[in-house]
This record gives structure tokens, sequence and C-alpha cells, in this order.
């Protein structure tokens, strides 16, 4: 990666957010035709720490504009349409207003990311900051290490950058073969 597009390589998904989470899932696999939702209620990432070195493990933890966020708990539906991941966001509480801001109350889902897969984190990070940015907000749950680009003034939304682990990386491909199962019978 050498350059701020090489982020924008190997797009996954659309990322929505949304004031009823249940509502949301609901839309998407009623009016849209998704298979059922996979939910995942008051994830957190608040409280802890990024790690101080190269060399000190990784532990959860979310920084939001520069400051460690002490709670940051979302609400999350995931599924898939074929390779795309749809993920919906609602926000619970905490340093959240990331995604608050964007909920357009009483509507089922709001446009707010897109997420593009990275093999290196670290990379995509520096790759960022040579472009005279910085993560609006970043962080690792265990499984995941990403940060969010603030790009709404120039493009609409926010840009998503994921490295997944490979528990992360089969937990997408599970979604996708979830969505894919029964599209090739023959009716």
């Amino acid at each position: 990666m050498r350059q701020l597009s090489d982020l924008f390589r190997n797009f996954m998904q659309l990322g929505y957010v949304t004031d009823d989470i249940d509502a949301a899932a609901a839309f998407l696999e009623s009016r849209l035709g998704t298979v059922r939702c996979v939910k995942h209620f008051k994830s957190s990432l608040g409280g802890g720490l990024p790690p101080a070195g190269a060399d000190d493990p990784r532990g959860t933890f979310v920084v939001v504009d520069g400051v460690p966020a002490d709670e940051w708990v979302i609400d999350v539906a995931l599924v898939n349409a074929g390779p795309t991941n749809l993920e919906i966001i609602r926000p619970v509480g905490g340093a959240v207003d990331l995604y608050r801001g964007a909920v357009r109350p009483g509507e089922p889902a709001t446009l707010h990311h897109l997420g593009f897969r990275v093999d290196d984190f670290d990379e995509a990070s520096a790759i960022v900051a040579a472009s005279g940015r910085s993560w609006k907000q970043y962080g690792d749950s265990g499984a995941i290490r990403f940060g969010y680009l603030d790009m709404t003034a120039e493009l609409g939304h926010f840009v998503e950058v994921m490295e997944l682990d490979e528990e992360a990386a089969q937990g997408f491909a599970h979604l996708e073969a979830a969505s894919n199962a029964g599209r090739n019978r023959v009716h």
C-alpha cells in the first residue's frame, strides 16, 4: 500500500446506522429479502487502552478523536448479500457519537460507512498518517483491528478499514455462505 486509494481495494461492507436494530433487521429480511440477521447486543470496547508498544499484548479498546473511550456500547446486526456484508449499528451508550450523529430517527437504516479489508492495519495507519489525516475512531475487538476515516465532507460517508484475524474472516465467510445457501437450486 502506498496511497489512500489502496485502502479502497478490498470492499467488503456497507455499514448502516439505526435507532431500532430490530426494525432495521426486519427491513433487511422482509423488504430486501436477506436471510436472518445475526444480532449482537451491547457490544462494548470501552475501558481498554491501545498497546503502548509493538511487543505489548493485544487487548480490546477503542479510541475516539484521539482519546481512549471509557464507555463505548453498540448493538450490531450482520447479514450478507453474497460477498457484501450489510452491517447495522445502533449506538447505545458512551463515546458513540460517530454513529449517533448519522441516525435518522424512525427510518430503518442510514448509510454510514463503506468497509474495506486490509492485510495490515499498521500499514494502513501509516498511509492515513502520510496523507495528513488521522483515524476519527480506531480500535481492536480482539478479532478485528479497525479504523474509521472521516470522508463525510468529501464523499458523504466514513470509510472503515479492517484487518480481520482468522476467526473474524471465517465469521464473514459463514455469513456469505448462509446468504448463498439455496441460491443455486433449480425451481
